[in-house]
């Protein structure tokens, strides 16, 4: 099974297709037949009853104007070159690249979604599969404004001017030319069959009839940002750059923005605006398509127990797409779409085993007055009536382990993760407490607006609290030491005096040795090593998590396009921001033992000709004793 799916097992109507022969205008009263033999015959009656009948014209134009749905069924067309046989399992190369548009009942459904934003002035963002005829839709209906609605200004935007208005058929443009090919020659605005011409100018249709404009532009951050208009469509918005910018831009530029977009990863403005809950989302999926959706049925992972919904069409593309593949163009699943670090169907699974709400939350700090020159004393005589810990309740530190008299058992050893951020706000830092000798992460605990010479503190009332049995009666703390983590480590050694701490090991000598730079510094080479080692540890139960909010987060580390790995709503961020930015993540994958985490591949450095090193080096081939018949035959 594919990603992730519903929590509730979901209910699909019956019988499917509905199999409608006609509909029924509720606004007109008028019936057409939905069946693609009868609808082509029902167009042609009309338009040759209506060709040379100037009052009749009238009468169906007033329809279209009255019903968006009539306009559509009746007068417009769409293209597409295959389709999907449910009868012989396979796809097919289509009789005829034209169709005439018949809706089918989700269609309807996004019809009347895309009217009603409108109306509201409210923006609407589409989540859909592929060829569910969504940009064909948002179209059509910009173009009915166009038609039918007065002195309408209709702005579109896509990633470049080829997708707003060039002869291919992605394009913006060349759907309205298409849709204006179809119409009969009284509906359709004069001057605006030719391009380059009149009322049909680059990226510019013009209806002198009744004065509304549709204008197209390629998404650049300050596009439109002085321009002002009813409705604005944003074509394919995830694979925009600069998204965040042009949401901004747009802001006071439409009452009503509509996005549309297939998914392409976690972290993508689109992405972002569409699980923000800041605006409303149609789903527009292929399981209720009537011909991809043919056959649907649902699964249930046996793991996870969450459900999906599949189709014959859906079983067929499992065969031939990667899973990325069908989570950008099937399931509309962002995290999968993207280039992800770990594996989403392991942390799925880790999630459905271990994943709980935390036993308790508390409080934990340093008691009031303590000043920091007292505390490498404290730390010296381990000395535990110095901090204080609230009752059980709200708190930064949620516990999921057992507490034994108001500590963690003190017969185990702990480690402390830490990833540290400036605490202004944008991110946490993090202390993520984990049991040496079950694996579990026992609390975790973390806060948005402490700053590092307050964390440091409270990681020091933590170390109190915690204990343990190592000889040092205290955990080893292990932090990233980028960034605000310098800050955090100097205060915890240097002024602290803490003594339980990771220090790099010394590479290239006859035995490792702990050096004295402190704290674990990452780079590209070793963050990956770290997580990587972390991913291990979770899929081989070495490390057990229980904190969902940290897993999830996990889902949306990326690969980023210019190298290094992290979460992927800091993808356009400079390095410098990056550093700044604490997360659960990080914290978790610093609790995996030292020993599980590779070493980053050095550079060997090579001594020139006439150096001492050049000289040392030969000497000791020289001198290196032979192995005998051991030894390897050199072909050369």
């Amino acid at each position: 099974m594919i990603g992730e799916g519903f929590t509730v097992q979901p209910k699909l109507a019956e019988p499917f297709p509905s199999g409608r022969k006609t509909w029924t205008c509720n606004k007109t009263g008028l019936i057409i037949p939905m069946e693609i033999e009868k609808n082509l015959e029902y167009r042609e009656k009309i338009l040759h009853k209506a060709e040379h009948d100037s009052a009749m014209q009238v009468d169906l134009l007033a329809a279209c104007a009255e019903s968006l749905l009539y306009f559509v069924n009746t007068f417009c067309w769409t293209k597409w070159e295959w389709e999907f046989d449910p009868i012989l399992n396979k796809v097919v190369l289509a009789k005829q690249a034209h169709h005439p548009f018949v809706t089918f009942e989700r269609q309807d459904e996004f019809f009347t979604w895309l009217e009603k934003r409108f109306e509201y002035g409210k923006d609407g963002l589409v989540d859909k599969s592929r060829r569910m005829g969504a940009s064909w839709a948002c179209v059509i209906y910009l173009h009915w404004l166009w038609l039918f609605r007065p002195n309408t200004e209709i702005r579109e935007m896509s990633r470049s001017e080829v997708y707003v208005d060039s002869p291919i058929s992605k394009s913006l443009f060349f759907k309205h030319d298409y849709i204006n090919h179809w119409l009969p020659e009284w509906m359709r605005p004069p001057g605006v069959m030719v391009r380059g011409h009149n009322n049909r100018t680059s990226m510019r249709i013009y209806n002198e009839l009744n004065g509304s404009t549709i204008a197209g532009e390629s998404t650049t951050k300050h596009a439109l940002s002085a321009d002002r208009c009813a409705i604005l469509l944003l074509d394919e918005f995830s694979k925009v750059d600069n998204g965040d910018e042009i949401r901004t831009a747009t802001a006071d530029v439409a009452p009503c923005r509509i996005v549309n977009s297939t998914v392409s990863g976690s972290g993508t403005a689109f992405s972002e605006w569409k699980h923000s809950g800041l605006i409303d989302v149609f789903s527009l999926m292929f399981w209720d398509h009537p011909t991809m959706g043919a056959g649907r049925f649902v699964l249930q992972d046996p793991v996870t127990k969450t459900f999906q919904i599949s189709s014959t069409y859906a079983e067929h593309e499992k065969k031939r797409r990667s899973e990325k593949e069908l989570a950008q163009e099937l399931y509309a699943i962002d995290a999968l779409a993207g280039d992800t670090f770990f594996s989403l169907k392991e942390l799925n699974t880790h999630i459905a085993l271990h994943a709980r709400p935390p036993k308790a939350s508390y409080n934990i700090n340093l008691k009031r007055g303590v000043a920091n020159d007292q505390l490498p004393q404290i730390i010296q005589r381990r000395d535990i009536g110095f901090y204080t810990i609230s009752k059980p309740g709200k708190g930064k530190l949620d516990v999921w382990g057992e507490l034994i008299e108001g500590r963690p058992d003190q017969n185990k050893t702990y480690i402390f993760g830490i990833d540290t951020s400036k605490g202004q706000g944008a991110s946490e830092s993090v202390v993520s407490i984990k049991c040496k000798q079950t694996g579990e992460i026992i609390a975790k605990w973390r806060c948005r607006f402490t700053p590092p010479y307050e964390f440091a503190r409270i990681i020091v009332a933590l170390s109190l609290w915690c204990g343990g049995c190592a000889p040092q009666r205290l955990p080893y703390l292990k932090w990233e030491n980028n960034g605000p983590g310098w800050d955090l480590g100097k205060l915890l050694v240097k002024d602290f005096r803490y003594p339980h701490y990771y220090r790099a090991k010394s590479v290239g000598t006859v035995i490792e040795k702990e050096g004295k730079k402190y704290g674990f510094q990452t780079s590209r080479e070793s963050k990956e090593l770290l997580l990587r080692a972390y991913e291990q540890a979770l899929l081989q139960g070495r490390i057990i998590n229980h904190d969902e909010r940290g897993l999830e987060q996990a889902k949306k580390y990326i690969y980023y396009p210019n190298g290094g790995v992290g979460p992927a709503t800091l993808q356009d961020k400079k390095l410098a921001e990056r550093l700044l930015h604490g997360d659960i993540v990080i914290a978790d994958a610093l609790t995996t033992e030292d020993r599980d985490v590779a070493e980053p591949k050095g550079k060997k450095r090579e001594t020139e000709y006439g150096q001492w090193g050049y000289r040392f080096e030969q000497w000791k081939k020289k001198n290196t004793k032979s192995k005998g018949w051991r030894e390897k035959y050199n072909f050369a």
